[in-house]
């Protein structure tokens, strides 16, 4: 699937559609209202100007190994994670895929939109011949852990952050 293709993955949640698609410029003012969510404490003075926003997004879709994944509901965003194909020379030249930043906004929680993301970015993955799709979250995170639990998710390794600031 090329970059510019729309995802068209919908599912019937909360008796409202579901689209699961990939991200446009457009939706960036609601991608930075989403990661806001997700770092609440410190996203001020890590957010980003509009200008350098849409300069990273262009280099981002260009990039066919970088999935950037909105889930929309009655035309408004309400959840987002970032897919990457991780390509090297390990595990018989297969890929790997990483999922970052997922987020669904607090108004929309717990009605499947994380879930259905999730299961869009396992499809990519499997598209890609990937052999698995891994993700941290912080340790603190309870809900999220037993999430990802819920959806068949395992801990299986240890995960390590050197922070470089």
């Amino acid at each position: 699937m090329t970059q510019g293709n729309s995802i068209s993955r919908a599912r019937k949640s909360d008796s409202r559609m579901l689209r699961v698609r990939r991200a446009r410029a457009a939706d960036l003012p609601a991608l930075g209202r989403l990661y806001a969510e997700l770092h609440l404490d410190d996203y001020r003075d890590l957010k980003p100007s509009p200008a350098r926003l849409r300069k990273a997004f262009r280099a981002l879709v260009r990039d066919l190994d970088h999935h950037i994944l909105v889930a929309e509901r009655d035309g408004e965003i309400v959840g987002t994670l970032h897919l990457l194909i991780f390509r090297h020379l390990g595990h018989g030249l297969r890929p790997a895929a990483i999922v970052e930043n997922v987020v669904v906004s607090g108004a929309h929680r717990s009605q499947g939109i994380g879930e259905t993301m999730l299961g869009e970015a396992a499809r990519i993955a499997r598209a890609n011949r990937c052999y698995k799709l891994a993700l941290t979250t912080n340790v603190a995170r309870k809900r999220a852990h037993r999430f990802y639990e819920r959806l068949g998710w395992r801990r299986t390794h240890y995960g390590y952050s050197l922070g470089l600031d």
